[in-house]
């Protein structure tokens, strides 16, 4: 069972889920930037900060979307496949070339 609440007592059913359904679209955004961009994890003080971090942030979302049109969690999710993909191919030519695992280790900066 899903319910939706609303303190607005005049809005009918239809208004409340219009609402949510607008309101959905930035609640996933901001989850996924939270979760997949590491927008939890700063701290800024001033609201100047604030509002140059967000306008980074949400340029760097949009230059995802724009790129690979879909929702940007599955463009995040492509993007990291792709970086995993090219990873392994840079391994596996770097060994097909005679490189050790130590040198690979350090042109990765794994080492």
């Amino acid at each position: 069972m899903k319910a939706f609440l609303s303190t607005d007592v005049s809005l009918t059913n239809e208004e409340v889920l219009r609402y949510y359904s607008k309101r959905w679209a930035i609640e996933t955004y901001f989850r996924t930037a939270k979760v997949h961009l590491a927008m939890a994890r700063y701290q800024v003080r001033s609201t100047q900060t604030i509002d140059r971090y967000l306008a980074l942030l949400m340029f760097a979302s949009m230059c995802c979307i724009y790129n690979d049109p879909g929702d940007l969690i599955d463009v995040l999710h492509h993007y990291r496949s792709l970086k995993k993909q090219d990873i392994i191919a840079y391994i596996y030519f770097q060994a097909q070339a005679g490189a050790t695992l130590a040198q690979i280790k350090t042109q990765l900066r794994t080492a």
